[in-house]
């Protein structure tokens, strides 16, 4: 790519992605999460609320970069600063500025909706940190038209220079995030992978797949078309199990759209017991990276000697990786024992956050920049919390 004149690159903020393009966004897209089929998936459901502000840089009329931001709350409260009385004073400001009607009850998230990783699609250039800065005051601009009082990087990798080494310049404050995990695929064969890990681990998951064929499970790939009846059925299931006040946003109806939009972009393995569908794996796929996302189960179906969960969300789909020349899975962030066990590795996120009115911004980030948060930050991890 030729040189870059700074001062002619322009920002456009647009709200849907057909704005942008599928050419343009997926050539800058490095996984599922990020893909114009996504974008497109989430702006075209009905199942649940979604308001995008998509920012792109442009060279011309070429796009550069993007930079996908979500106004909303939810995933803030999750997931955003877990230092001891940070949220429950964030939580505070947002309630009395809504009251007092000089801000929304929401936030300006730098991310994809349902990943854990928030990042700027960018060309390899020299100008990353020029048009960091760019987008960095458009979102002030939106903050402050749209009286949004705060926006937030909430998923940065500790392996993402561009953004680790410059939001803290740009106001932005850090702290502490969830720990994903990923497996770099690197063998020619899933009995090389197999070899690569640990004998006591290699022996147990021979031992699982062996189990899982003799209690009659059946691992197999199929289409979304069909089935999303079964998958939202299934995902229930998972979502019930450990919280049975969470309601399952995700209802056949956003199947049926994902399967309209993102076929070409999912991969979808299934567990079938006496010809019943029993279980899911959801996985999105870009180029050579897989993201292993939504998985559901029918429990009364299932033993605890048949494995069907290992199998459906880590065995099959590794080897299927494997044989596609697919470089990376991302895993989430829970099970991490089983995922180490696995060959995986951890990555560490950190959220960034700033705020974006006049007078609070100077106070609050004063506050945060004492000696007391900076040890609280290094001294307590989210499971303390």
């Amino acid at each position: 790519m030729g040189l870059i004149d700074v001062m002619a690159l322009e920002c456009k903020v647009f709200r849907s992605i057909d704005a942008i393009g599928r050419d343009s966004i997926n050539s800058l897209a490095e996984d599922g999460f990020f893909t114009y089929e996504w974008f497109k998936t989430l702006e075209t459901q009905q199942s649940f609320g979604i308001s995008p502000f998509y920012l792109a840089v442009y060279n011309g009329d070429k796009v550069i970069a993007v930079a996908p931001c979500f106004v909303e709350l939810s995933y803030f409260f999750q997931y955003g600063p877990q230092i001891r009385y940070v949220m429950p004073l964030l939580q505070k400001l947002l309630l009395l500025g809504h009251q007092r009607g000089f801000c929304q009850n929401s936030v300006l998230l730098c991310y994809s909706p349902f990943c854990s990783r928030s990042k700027i699609l960018l060309k390899e250039n020299s100008e990353k940190k020029n048009i960091l800065n760019l987008l960095a005051k458009e979102i002030d601009s939106i903050c402050k038209k749209e009286r949004i009082l705060f926006s937030s990087f909430l998923f940065v990798s500790e392996f993402d220079r561009l953004l680790m080494d410059n939001l803290q310049k740009l106001n932005y404050l850090k702290s502490p995030g969830i720990t994903t995990l990923y497996l770099d695929i690197q063998w020619s064969s899933f009995e090389d992978y197999l070899k690569s890990l640990k004998p006591k681990t290699r022996e147990s998951i021979r031992r699982e797949i062996r189990k899982c064929k003799e209690n009659g499970v059946i691992i197999e790939e199929q289409e979304l078309g069909g089935l999303s009846e079964n998958l939202s059925e299934l995902l229930s299931n998972l979502t019930s199990k450990y919280d049975k006040n969470i309601k399952n946003i995700f209802n056949s109806s956003f199947f049926s759209i994902l399967s309209v939009y993102a076929q070409n972009k999912t991969k979808l393995f299934i567990a079938k017991k006496n010809n019943e569908v029993v279980g899911f794996s959801l996985l999105l796929r870009q180029g050579n990276i897989l993201d292993g996302w939504l998985t559901g189960f029918k429990y009364e179906a299932q033993s605890k000697t048949d494995f069907t969960y290992f199998n459906l969300c880590y065995y099959m789909p590794i080897q299927w990786a494997i044989e596609e020349n697919i470089k990376k899975i991302y895993y989430r962030s829970k099970a991490e024992k089983v995922k180490l066990d696995r060959g995986c590795k951890a990555e560490k996120t950190y959220s960034f956050v700033k705020c974006h009115d006049e007078l609070l911004g100077p106070l609050i980030n004063n506050a945060l920049k004492t000696p007391l948060y900076s040890y609280l930050s290094r001294r307590f991890s989210r499971s303390e919390f």
